[in-house]
């Protein structure tokens, strides 16, 4: 007796922002536009809360299916709808590509702790998180001391700066100046107006770090569009494993080294603290002229922002869930020799890399 097909899991992106920012626009103008012959699936919060009806969905082309989500926020774990709609979705008529609208105050990292539970993770592939930002925002305390705002920042693969009609150039570089110190880098920064953004962007190269031709990580890379490494197993298997990526830099007396991790890789957060109290002692690991060090990790609690700074050590929740990396900066003549370092990262780890 033959067995079934293996089913090609689900692309699905998250597109997020906060209220106001243009996130169903720019949802409308996706759909609009979305290859004739494919049937898309949305899921969103409620309707009368996000403004899209069913005559405008109806405009929006065919092969759509919308899915509502009552009853409170679709990124809150403890809720099961969002859960039961995508069980649902897999199980009925499969979509050629989910996207997923969360509220504009909801915090999407649980979505994303979702579609990787083990029950979904083979029927749904997370590809490029979306954030729109607003540059004039930037200047607003009311958002930028906003946990949810700074989470969806932290959270997007992709940062689309959005109604850039209305704001004027030095807001807008503003924008483009805090997106390219962002750690992890973002994978692209566009510019756009009225929620209009190229579509490659839903299907970017997720870790770019892992093939030999892409480029280092930093601005020049953050706004080049790299297409996806395309599976060839029949059987839809990720492409071969290669963690952790090690990526090295020496420039005009500065040395850098880094460290990539997949996401299913668990760091024990007692261990990360103990490495990073213990990393400006120079004779402890030989991290002679140290002057930064940052990370983020998944641990056994939960994700992680680890800092070194000037001596002084910080740790706070992230809302960052694409991978587990570290990164050293050492100001001196020489590179130093990374393998202590490195051994001291690797007895971290609460799982085999």
């Amino acid at each position: 007796m033959m067995s079934e097909p293996k089913k090609a899991p689900i692309p699905v992106n998250i597109v997020t922002g906060f209220l106001g920012v243009g996130k169903t626009t720019a949802l409308m103008h996706l759909l609009a536009h979305k290859p004739a012959n494919e049937y898309w699936a949305i899921v969103v919060n409620e309707f009368g809360e996000v403004g899209i009806d069913g005559a405008s969905l109806s405009a929006a082309g065919e092969g759509l299916q919308v899915a509502e989500v009552p009853g409170g926020c679709i990124c809150c774990t403890t809720s099961p709808q969002l859960r039961v709609t995508l069980t649902k979705l897999a199980r009925g008529i499969r979509p050629d590509r989910l996207l997923i609208e969360p509220s504009g105050l909801g915090h999407p990292a649980g979505i994303v702790d979702l579609l990787r539970d083990p029950m979904l993770a083979s029927a749904f592939e997370l590809r490029a998180i979306i954030t729109l930002l607003d540059p004039r925002h930037l200047g607003d305390s009311r958002y930028t001391t906003h946990e949810t705002w700074r989470d969806q920042l932290q959270l997007a693969d992709v940062l689309v700066l959005n109604k850039c009609d209305l704001a004027d150039e030095e807001q807008i570089a503003a924008a483009e100046k805090m997106a390219a110190a962002q750690f992890p880098p973002k994978l692209a920064v566009q510019r756009a107006h009225q929620g209009v953004f190229a579509a490659q962007l839903l299907d970017l190269e997720l870790h770019p770090e892992r093939w030999p031709e892409a480029q280092t990580t930093g601005q020049a890379q953050s706004h080049r569009l790299m297409p996806r490494k395309k599976a060839v197993d029949p059987d839809f298997a990720s492409t071969p494993e290669v963690w952790p990526v090690k990526k090295m830099h020496s420039s005009l007396g500065s040395h850098s080294c880094g460290w990539i991790f997949s996401p299913e890789t668990l760091f024990s957060s007692a261990k990360v603290a103990a490495l990073f109290e213990q990393i400006g002692s120079p004779d402890a690991l030989a991290l002679h002229g140290l002057s930064r060090a940052k990370g983020v990790f998944q641990t056994e609690r939960d994700w992680y922002r680890f800092d070194w700074v000037e001596g002084m050590v910080g740790a706070a929740p992230s809302a960052y869930r694409r991978d587990s990396r570290f990164e050293v900066i050492v100001e001196s003549e020489t590179a130093p020799d990374w393998t202590l370092l490195e051994a001291q990262l690797l007895a971290t780890l609460m799982t085999p890399v």
